[in-house]
């Protein structure tokens, strides 16, 4: 039993279980732990971890009815620990042990007045995600549209209000501004609206958080993020190849899911990247407004700047640029969709960025391509539906 919290504790200092209701009276002795028992500790969880999550879910749930029974079969003598340590009357005590006779159930109650914050490139995503629901569940809503693309929430509210207006109901229901960080801090620290749902830039959505938090309120982020596609050996490759595409050139500097790593399993490696190569060298690059444009222009000119600083950050980690890599070839706000080689130990390789530039890593065990530090979703192609259990297990799969 790897109890770190009694029986392996042997340093540090000691504490004195005393019963509460005789203060003199000491119970027992326990050994505090100290920080490298602590360390001790997470290391031996995170190794069972992986154990853990390969046992059937099944064998897991009968694990942890057999835990509730051990604990029900000591009910008694546990209750009366409790009541002299804590000094928790004795029928509280039982209730905490057993905690039988509950009921559990979810209701939807709407918090009042809620504020759904978005950046140029996710206002509708966000109606349909946030706001419809809030709406329903009986909230108002306060949008802060961006400012740099205003035209379009107000295309938006104008919509919205027409419906409302419809059905006798006062616009204010759906209130909109469109700001930026200036409105957006006023928005995050007003203590009249107990939610606050926040899209856009990790680093900002930490300091959003923080303040609402702060105030009690609720937050809910959705952050720039490290998507990842990983292709298994017998997968459909041409499928997987339209759908990296895709992924990495269709929402590139328009959306938080654009993919920016790329798990190719080393029996289809070669090929994958040859098929890469010969697409990416016939994306269609222009105006956003035109039929058959696959890759528009980046919405800021300093996004240009960042773009080529990027491809020198990748460079001097050791990345090689298979292709692309530039923006002389296009005029304004245009870069070229680019594919990197490098090592996953590069620290690049945990950022995040909305380029259309993917990192690609070749691999012989599926376990490793979500070692990443940020928030991350990860699509697999496979040809054989059984591996879906072992990729949710995290096991190794060749």
């Amino acid at each position: 039993m790897d109890l770190f919290s009694v029986k392996k504790q042997r340093r540090e200092k000691v504490w004195n279980c005393a019963q509460v209701k005789q203060a003199k009276s000491v119970l027992g002795k326990v050994r505090v732990g100290s920080m490298t028992d602590y360390e001790e500790g997470v290391k031996a969880c995170c190794i069972a971890t992986k154990l853990w999550m390969a046992t059937l879910v099944t064998t897991r749930c009968k694990i942890v009815t057999e835990i509730d029974k051990a604990l029900e079969a000591k009910l008694k003598p546990l209750s009366e620990l409790v009541a002299h340590e804590v000094g928790k009357p004795l029928t509280k005590a039982i209730a905490e042990a057993k905690g039988s006779n509950h009921v559990a159930y979810e209701e939807w109650r709407p918090y009042g007045v809620i504020a759904v914050i978005t950046p140029f490139y996710l206002q509708c995503a966000a109606l349909g995600q946030n706001v419809w629901l809030a709406l329903v569940t009986g909230n108002c809503v306060i949008w802060r549209g961006p400012v740099e693309s205003p035209l379009v929430t107000i295309a938006i509210i104008k919509l919205i209000a027409g419906v409302l207006e419809k059905n006798n109901l006062t616009g204010s229901i759906f209130t909109s501004f469109a700001g930026g960080s200036e409105l957006n801090k006023e928005i995050v620290k007003d203590t009249r609206i107990p939610l606050v749902s926040f899209k856009g830039n990790s680093q900002v959505g930490k300091v959003v958080k923080h303040i609402v938090v702060e105030r009690f309120g609720k937050c809910l982020l959705e952050s720039d993020r490290n998507n990842a596609i990983t292709v298994l050996s017998d997968a459909d490759i041409q499928l997987a190849v339209e759908a990296i595409v895709s992924d990495t050139i269709g929402t590139a500097d328009q959306g938080l899911s654009t993919c920016h790593r790329l798990f190719l399993h080393e029996r289809i490696y070669g090929d994958v990247l040859d098929r890469l190569h010969q697409r990416y060298g016939s994306i269609t690059i222009g105006n956003p407004l035109e039929t058959g444009t696959e890759l528009g222009i980046l919405f800021f000119h300093a996004t240009k700047k960042h773009f080529l600083q990027l491809i020198d950050a990748i460079k001097s980690q050791g990345g090689k640029i298979l292709t692309g890599g530039s923006d002389t070839k296009y005029a304004r706000n245009f870069v070229q969709p680019t594919i990197v080689e490098i090592s996953t130990s590069a620290k690049i390789v945990k950022g995040g960025w909305v380029f259309p530039v993917i990192l690609v890593f070749k691999y012989q065990a599926i376990e490793t391509n979500n070692n990443v530090f940020k928030e991350s979703s990860n699509f697999i192609y496979i040809g054989h539906v059984e591996v879906i259990s072992t990729w949710l297990r995290c096991e190794v799969h060749t």
